[in-house]
Order: C-alpha cells, then sequence, then structure tokens
C-alpha cells in the first residue's frame, strides 16, 4: 500500500512540473529578457545585447544626445501625472496594474513596485529605478549622461585603489585588560 501511494505521489509530482510548462491562460509567452534584442526572423544567431543605459534615451528633453538629472525628473513628472488617472499623486492598485501592462510591452523596461508595501506607488518609488539607472550610466558623477556614457565607453574598468591602514592611536600601556 506504501508503494503504491508512494508511486502516485511521485507521479503526481512529475504531472505538476510539466504543467508548469504549460501556458494554460493563454497569455503571450514573454519575449527576449531585459537588455536584448531580438534576432532577425530565421536567424540561428543569439539575441543581440542592449546597453540599457540606452533606455536613458527617451530621456534627452532638447535632443542633444545628453541627458541631465533636471531633463530626467521633468519626464518622470510628466509620465507619473499621465499614468495618475485620478490626480490623487498616488497610483492605487489598478493604475499601477495598468502601468506594468504597458511597461510589459515597451523594450528595455522594467515593472515599477510598491517598494513599501503599502499598496499605493508614490512619486519616489515611481522613479527609483530610473534614478538608479542614470546614477550607474553617469560614471564621472557630472549629473549629464553623455551618449559615450550610454553606450557605455566612459566607463572606467580601474579598481580603485585601497586605503592603506593606519595604526590604531592609542597608547597600549594604557589598555585595560
Amino acid at each position: 500500500m506504501k508503494r503504491i501511494s508512494r508511486a502516485a505521489g511521485v507521479a503526481l509530482a512529475a504531472l505538476s512540473l510539466q504543467a508548469c510548462s504549460l501556458n494554460p491562460i493563454g497569455r503571450p509567452e514573454r519575449g527576449p529578457s531585459f537588455g536584448t534584442e531580438p534576432a532577425a526572423a530565421g536567424s540561428t544567431e543569439a539575441p543581440k545585447r542592449v546597453r540599457e543605459a540606452m533606455a536613458l534615451e527617451r530621456f534627452d528633453a532638447n535632443g542633444d544626445g545628453n541627458v541631465t538629472k533636471p531633463e530626467l525628473e521633468q519626464t518622470l513628472t510628466a509620465d507619473f501625472k499621465k499614468d495618475d488617472v485620478n490626480g490623487d499623486e498616488t497610483l492605487d492598485a489598478g493604475e499601477a496594474r495598468a502601468l506594468n501592462e504597458r511597461l510589459r510591452q515597451e523594450r528595455n523596461t522594467s515593472p515599477v513596485f510598491d517598494w513599501n508595501a503599502d499598496g499605493r506607488l508614490v512619486y519616489a518609488e515611481f522613479a527609483t529605478q530610473w534614478r538608479t539607472l542614470f546614477d550607474r550610466a553617469d560614471r564621472n558623477r557630472d549629473g549629464i549622461v553623455s551618449a559615450d556614457e550610454m553606450e557605455g565607453y566612459g566607463r572606467d574598468r580601474t579598481p580603485k585603489p585601497l586605503p592603506k591602514p593606519e595604526m590604531s592611536k592609542v597608547d597600549p600601556s594604557r589598555i585595560v585588560p
């Protein structure tokens, strides 16, 4: 009897794993992962890697090829107001869900998160990922992401020197055990 129940359990587990690979809801399969560009139709080569900093191009308001911190904030503020349908300066669960569904369709974007899990998204949570991406791309920390930084050419790959160790300035004879 134990063998039969054990065999049934193993079979049930195998069927459960098989079911996980199916797409029963009918949603479209996810496309290539973040940061990749699909290969040409019929091509056998792997998708091309796209630099994530290139996603910052859309924040270049004046078209000069550089993205400044004020340009980033201005565009993010406009985007947030557009997604805040009821105008209460927060995105409720429905507004956030609609935004994330739209973001799933765009290339090189990731969903927004309610970081403090209070059921609403405020502007700071909305802008977090873009601010982080901007700071990572701004290699020389001048507040401007240039075209070279977007391409990744401005990256300094040399390791930073470690600070020299200093001896304690405490007199060892004065240490009380």
